[in-house]
């Protein structure tokens, strides 16, 4: 278990200038590698009895995988984890689809990886902290304490995430590389930073238009994610992925690569999207989400574009602002930018966007 302290945006002054630390807001971090380690050492275990594979399944951070993989609609249980764990220590086959959910066959070929990854992470704070905690502290606000939980897991799907708390996970499942592992715990971090101010972003729609009330409240969750998601790749710097050579840091790369060079398609994807929750006979948002932020992620490309671009027109007060404003914000700001729509860096977004978030400005009346 790791504890660090990220003082807010004046950090380097700070150092080099020793002005007194309760002049600015304090962002405390604690990350708990322990269910990590348990699932871990358990794989290598194998007289583990079923009682001991329950109880690891039954930690905190083990309970955040599931609850990922409910989000995928995959009912995975505490009880499929045990056997899933249990049967893969004892090298028997998992056939359940519901423990074959868990993917520890992934991990298990990993686990001395891995655990020298751990280890890293353990033995060296400062090396695996330092860039995070610079990173995050320049897009954090001052004068505001935050207290985030981090907890580092090796089961289930996803390389890491969130659920709009200031609780955030990171999954070894499918990394293997420390630089990866920083860029991730970056991305998610900064994704439990948004959930400490989720309460001053939401929208009241109480008196809006009873037949306008579900539309708007899910083209706002819309625009939620593409401003969470987008930020969030903005503050991990995708670019310091090029220090890794995985597999899953080449796909990423890809992804973000082919979405600059195609974000019209996701424009008009994000626009198509707008029109559907909008619909007489709206699609469920849930529909919607899968095919705009699951898989290739692809509107996480016009998120990252847009807050790029409210980064390089406002240097980080373009991002930290929107931590404190409901999303539709996000739209209206990248839309009012001088080079909005005056070259490729700044795509024009599709009409249904704008006017949507516009009705939402305007209370969806």
């Amino acid at each position: 278990m790791m504890r660090f302290r990220i003082f807010g945006f004046a950090l380097l002054l700070l150092v080099a200038n020793t002005i007194h630390a309760q002049e600015h807001s304090v962002l405390t971090v604690t990350i708990d590698t322990q269910a990590a380690k348990a699932t871990l050492l358990a794989l290598e275990k194998p007289a583990l009895t079923h009682e001991q594979a329950l109880r690891i399944a039954k930690m905190y951070g083990n309970q955040g995988a599931l609850r990922k993989l409910h989000e995928f609609e995959i009912p995975s249980t505490t009880e499929d984890f045990a056997n899933a764990l249990y049967l893969t220590a004892h090298g028997l086959p998992v056939t359940s689809s519901n423990e074959k959910s868990i993917l520890l066959f992934l991990v298990q070929p990993k686990v001395k990886l891995l655990l020298q990854v751990l280890d890293q992470i353990d033995r060296d704070p400062a090396a695996f902290q330092g860039p995070i905690q610079q990173r995050i502290a320049a897009y954090s606000p001052s004068g505001v304490p935050i207290h985030l939980k981090g907890y580092v897991i090796a089961a289930g799907d996803g390389g890491g995430y969130a659920f709009g708390d200031t609780d955030f996970f990171l999954n070894l499942t499918m990394l293997d590389d420390f630089v990866l592992a920083q860029n991730v715990t970056t991305h998610e971090m900064y994704h439990a930073v948004q959930g400490a101010f989720a309460d001053a972003r939401k929208v009241d729609f109480s008196h809006a238009a009873p037949s306008q009330r579900e539309s708007c409240t899910n083209i706002e969750r819309l625009f939620s994610s593409l401003y969470e998601e987008g930020s969030a790749v903005y503050v991990d710097d995708p670019s310091q992925l090029e220090n890794s050579h995985t597999s899953m840091a080449a796909r990423k790369t890809a992804d973000l690569k082919d979405g600059k060079a195609h974000l019209s398609l996701t424009i008009t994807l994000l626009e198509m999207s707008v029109l559907a929750l909008s619909a007489p006979e709206p699609a469920p948002y849930g529909k919607v989400y899968d095919i705009d932020f699951l898989g290739h992620g692809e509107l996480y490309n016009t998120g990252y574009a847009m807050a790029t671009a409210l980064a390089d027109a406002e240097g980080p007060q373009g991002i930290i602002q929107s931590l404190r404003e409901p999303p539709y914000m996000f739209v209206l700001r990248y839309t009012a930018l001088p080079l909005y729509g005056k070259d490729k860096d700044h795509p024009l977004l599709g009409p249904n966007t704008i006017a949507a978030a516009k009705h939402i400005a305007n209370g969806c009346r």
